[in-house]
């Protein structure tokens, strides 16, 4: 997941020195979902920098360095020993957040065992506010907890199949689009339950399997679940892409 931070023009690749940025990944470590954002400035990380597990969505801070290489710990011992990925399209060009396509690696627990890490994001972008900042606050008056909470009310309820408790995390009329040139307009849960398999059928439910309700990309003033599966405002789901 790249961080898209509403009002920032500029891009890593024209970074000064005082620069702030930001960028946020997701990928696996060992077998599990994680997200990780960091936020960095000359090469180090500050506070707000974090990871967490797609199991429980809890945030573990994280301190360290991000130059050539990036090497990161948690507060439990826990260490993260990470290189940027390219697209083969770089040549001779060192990568760093705005031209890499993720992070690779490997985390060390405190027992020493070592497990690989794979992380797709980055797209370093240039802070406009300071750490601590609301996350949602192009989305929303609510607190981040608040609307994050909406979000994995609905995202809880649409992965069990509870068509009725989901429908409680709408905000109707529900814009689902099948394809670029076909959409419907959801207007009550009982429209919304009746055209329940077709909306969140088996491809879109697979990968909606992967996607994290934290620290959600935010785009055109609207969270964005997974790559595009589901768009979210203050008063909750207003768009659903539909998987073919």
């Amino acid at each position: 997941m790249i961080l898209l931070i509403a009002g920032a023009a500029t891009t890593a690749s024209a970074q000064n020195n005082d620069d702030v940025v930001a960028a946020s990944y997701e990928g696996t470590l060992g077998a599990q979902r994680i997200g990780m954002t960091v936020t960095v400035k000359d090469k180090k990380l500050v506070p707000d920098s974090h990871y967490f597990y797609q199991k429980h969505l809890t945030d573990i801070p994280l301190t360290g360095t991000a130059g050539d290489a990036v090497t990161l710990k948690e507060p439990g011992g826990g260490a993260f020993a990470l290189r940027f990925k390219g697209n083969g399209s770089n040549g001779n060009q060192p990568l760093t957040f705005d031209n890499s396509v993720g992070l690779v690696g490997s985390w060390t627990g405190t027992d020493g065992k070592t497990y690989p890490v794979v992380l797709s994001g980055g797209g370093g972008t240039v802070a406009p506010e300071p750490p601590g900042t609301r996350w949602y606050r192009d989305v929303t008056n609510k607190s981040d907890q608040a609307f994050e909470a909406q979000v994995q009310g609905f995202y809880k309820a649409v992965m069990a199949g509870d068509r009725n408790a989901a429908a409680h995390y709408v905000s109707f009329p529900l814009r689902v689009n099948f394809s670029e040139s076909r959409h419907v307009q959801i207007r009550t849960a009982s429209q919304l339950a009746a055209q329940w398999d077709q909306i969140f059928n088996r491809s879109w439910m697979k990968r909606a399997a992967e996607a994290m309700p934290h620290d959600m990309a935010v785009v055109r003033g609207q969270a964005m679940l997974g790559q595009g599966l589901a768009f979210f405002g203050g008063n909750g789901l207003e768009v659903v892409n539909a998987m073919p």
